[in-house]
């Protein structure tokens, strides 16, 4: 259990930094004399690259980690799933590639895609990368994940800083982060090498993507909202309103990044349905733990946005706060992992149906409310569906597997906390 909690840790601790060096990035853009505009190219580039490749990346990463489970020697296989990766991701390259009009036209109002070579590159060599944290979380080396977690992003920190800093704008700082993926890549080949073993199993390539598939649809339909919202508001508005709306549009980085490692992690062990009490009430006491650190942490940082975010980032970033706070409230859904449990058993079906429904809502509800809260209106919607998502997964949890919310939550203490992080939201935007 304590090998488990460390390995835990240490992958939230990759994502956490993950996350702190994109909020470190954005705030030494903002204080350089890089322009609001080329911030908007740089989250343009990130967004486009990230579009094309997000859905099926998370989808055939949640199904290696319960595959690695059964295997009996996981890292022979690793190859595998490393050739897959590298196919779908110049697949997904000369798809962008050949639909350069088609997104200029109809998703970025009419605007190229920015240094499009540098976007493909990223997408071939940054994508398969990817792979190296799971790689670790698999073979459970807590020290190595932390290890690689500092070294990675100091050196993307650095490559994407220091030629802003410098004065040099923003394509040379596009063209260090494409560098810091290509250093991840070459590591990625390494250990391959070194650790792993070469070995293609075409009997694993397909269990894989039959695995694969179905989630690959589920976080395509769900995943796709960030992406949906990001296409309306350059639908809607112009790039520095995008770099607003980017700015702001960002869950709280502990809540998200915490959440999603814990369900991953934990997916190997729901993959033993013998073990479903057991490792239910290992979920319960992971969830009360990060339930106590972060709703009250969510709590403050609704109250002191909006004063904060003018200094953080620059006034001109001051609309950030509001749309910030909104997804602040993600919090209530996240912390529901009824997805945990079906993944880990292999139970599709349910994850897919609910992600088509949160999409739907989320697209229907941002082109209402768009037209009467602006770039927060979008943000509202996509509270909205994520919450429905999950309400949904918990009951196909209860009617599939017979297992209570109460199973794998403490919901009273859960209720409460979400009653007054909505209070406290109201409060922070509309009376103080």
């Amino acid at each position: 259990m304590k090998k488990q909690f460390n390995t835990i840790s240490a992958f939230q601790f990759y994502q956490l930094a993950r996350y702190a060096t994109l909020i470190l990035i954005g705030v030494v853009f903002t204080k350089t004399a890089i322009t609001q505009t080329e911030i908007g190219e740089y989250e343009t580039f990130v967004f486009i690259a990230g579009a094309v490749s997000y859905f099926w990346l998370i989808g055939l990463q949640k199904a290696l980690l319960p595959l690695a489970a059964q295997e009996k020697d996981a890292k022979s296989h690793f190859f595998s799933s490393f050739l897959i990766l590298q196919v779908f991701s110049i697949v997904a390259a000369l798809f962008l590639f050949f639909l350069q009009p088609v997104f200029s036209r109809f998703l970025l109002n009419g605007k190229g895609i920015p240094e499009i070579w540098l976007i493909l590159a990223f997408i071939v060599f940054g994508v398969p990368a990817n792979l190296i944290e799971y790689y670790y979380l698999i073979r459970k080396q807590k020290n190595a994940i932390v290890i690689y977690s500092i070294v990675s992003f100091s050196v993307q920190l650095a490559l994407v800083t220091v030629p802003a800093i410098l004065g040099y704008g923003i394509s040379m700082a596009l063209k260090g982060l494409v560098l810091s993926t290509v250093l991840r890549y070459i590591w990625l080949l390494f250990i391959l090498v070194s650790n792993g073993k070469i070995n293609y199993s075409h009997a694993f390539i397909k269990e894989h993507l039959k695995l694969g598939g179905p989630l690959i649809l589920a976080t395509f339909l769900s995943g796709s909202a960030q992406y949906v919202d990001g296409f309306i508001v350059t639908s809607f508005f112009d790039e520095e309103t995008f770099a607003v709306f980017r700015y702001g549009a960002r869950e709280l980085p502990l809540a998200m990044l915490m959440a999603n490692a814990l369900s991953n992690a934990l997916l190997p062990d729901f993959a033993n349905k013998e073990l479903l009490k057991q490792n239910l009430l290992k979920l319960k006491k992971s969830v009360s733990r990060l339930m106590h650190f972060l709703f009250p942490l969510t709590a403050l940082l609704l109250l002191i946005t909006h004063p904060v975010f003018p200094v953080i980032f620059n006034p001109k970033f001051a609309e950030s706060a509001t749309v910030f706070n909104i997804y602040l409230l993600i919090i209530i859904s996240r912390l529901l992992l009824p997805q945990t449990i079906l993944n880990g058993l292999q139970i599709s079906k349910p994850i897919m149906i609910a992600a088509l429904l949160e999409l739907t809502i989320n697209v229907v509800l941002s082109f209402v409310l768009v037209r009467f809260f602006g770039i927060a209106g979008i943000a509202f919607a996509t509270f909205i569906a994520y919450l429905f998502e999950k309400i949904y997964l918990s009951v196909e949890v209860k009617r599939r597997l017979n297992v209570r919310l109460s199973d794998y939550i403490p919901v009273n203490v859960y209720v409460v906390y979400s009653i007054s992080i909505l209070v406290i939201f109201i409060f922070a935007e509309y009376i103080f």
